[in-house]
């Protein structure tokens, strides 16, 4: 083969396929194109998780900041001073305090309706500055309007049926609290949130008797149960009763019991006492504003310096002045986990005793205020007697009421309405407004 041949014949054999100069220029290309538009993707997603998570963090600090504003008007409303009041104002549906934080200005107020000319509006200055809200307080209405009816909280309403169980109401009385409609709107970098609540305080709880039994009780020994009121008020039967007929109470050797001459009968009892109280209700509302809350799960017994308990100091009362008196007010709240709760010894207190269950007291036992227990109290005394200055509220027990020796239960008004002062403020209602 000559070399002309030769030389065609190796060219056919080394290009058997087209031209392919700058295909692996192309590829890269791709690739790289593929890369960025990978890296522009991943740029653009980690920068919108950033927003996310910085808005998430300044909505959750804002939410946060409400909340503050809106409890440093409960505080206030309190009484934390300097207090919020609305004295002479209660029954005014167009009443409003505004509080402005040096942050947030008057003229925030002014954005949610704040008037310098309405006599009706009143601004304070918030107590700390290192936040910005604004807080709108309002008297809650029927139809949550400025024009409504002022709504209560407590016991009395249209029908008359104190039943122990608090409801909202428009029945004026002085037992029946205001509810307040607290409005809080938060700022904090650049996000803002909006919570309401409807806070009120305790209602005086509704007595009876001296003693209210839920059930049957038999008192004996030198038991002396007197509904007369030892704090200067109107009389109450020693002994009130939702019973029918006069056999569930039992008198025992010279226990006995005084109180409202209306109730000439000799034990001094007021029988189907109408409507019953419900007990268990009353303990579930008053209970959310205790001071000391314990939960038990058998019937140990606890004397005076048991901690967590009595040995907390739950308050002195003092039953030689007259009238007696306490410079405590304690909400004491028991959990019994449907057993007992039982107390030895010279235990002492001030203001409301919940029991959830059965309470077994025995020894020198004192208390200034209320007693509610949801199930039976069984109480045998000692020492000097003079127990209880104020009111013992018993609900249904299959056992009943079992009071004896040397036991005192005395009536006292002041004992069991003031008890409920100066509390926190029981919380309705809590909400975060989305939009307006």
């Amino acid at each position: 083969m000559d070399s002309r041949r030769e030389h065609k014949f190796l060219n056919v054999i080394r290009s058997p396929l087209p031209d392919e100069d700058g295909a692996i220029l192309t590829v890269a290309l791709i690739f790289v194109g593929i890369l960025a538009l990978v890296g522009a993707t991943a740029t653009l997603i980690t920068t919108t998780d950033t927003k996310i998570g910085a808005n998430y963090k300044a909505s959750g600090k804002a939410l946060y900041v409400a909340e503050a504003g809106a409890q440093e008007a409960r505080q206030r409303l309190r009484g934390l001073t300097p207090s919020i009041s609305d004295n002479g104002n209660t029954g005014n549906a167009l009443w409003k305090t505004y509080i402005k934080t040096d942050i947030g200005t008057i003229e925030n107020c002014k954005a949610k309706g704040y008037n310098e000319s309405d006599t009706n509006h009143h601004i304070v200055d918030s107590l700390q500055t290192g936040m910005d809200y604004t807080v709108v307080i309002t008297h809650q209405t029927d139809d949550q309007t400025d024009g409504g009816n002022v709504l209560y909280w407590g016991d009395v309403n249209e029908d008359g049926n104190e039943d122990g169980v608090f409801e909202r109401t428009t029945t004026v009385s002085e037992k029946n609290m205001n509810i307040y409609l607290i409005t809080s709107y938060g700022t904090a970098e650049g996000s803002t949130k909006t919570v309401q609540l409807e806070v009120t305080r305790l209602p005086p709880i509704t007595v009876k008797g001296a003693l209210y039994s839920g059930t049957s009780s038999t008192i004996k020994g030198s038991v002396a149960i007197d509904g007369k009121d030892s704090c200067g008020g109107s009389p109450k039967p020693g002994i009130a009763t939702p019973t029918l007929s006069s056999s569930p109470v039992s008198f025992i050797g010279s226990a006995e019991s005084t109180g409202d001459p209306e109730y000439g009968d000799p034990t001094n009892v007021k029988y189907a006492e109408d409507p019953a109280l419900v007990v268990q209700s009353m303990a579930d509302l008053i209970k959310k504003s205790a001071d000391f809350s314990y939960s038990v799960n058998s019937a140990t017994s606890y004397s005076a310096t048991t901690i967590p308990g009595p040995g907390d100091g739950w308050g002195t009362p003092d039953f030689a002045a007259v009238p007696p008196t306490c410079s405590s007010c304690n909400i004491v709240h028991y959990d019994t986990n449907n057993t007992a709760i039982s107390f030895s010894g010279s235990i002492s207190g001030c203001g409301i005793l919940v029991v959830e269950g059965d309470l077994n007291i025995t020894g020198g036992f004192k208390w200034y205020g209320t007693i509610i227990v949801t199930g039976a109290l069984r109480f045998t005394g000692g020492g000097a007697g003079n127990n209880i200055m104020g009111a013992v509220i018993t609900g249904e027990s299959a056992d009943g009421d079992v009071l004896t020796g040397n036991v005192d239960i005395n009536y006292c008004s002041t004992a069991t309405e003031s008890q409920t002062d100066n509390h926190a403020l029981t919380i309705l209602s809590w909400k975060e407004v989305l939009a307006e």
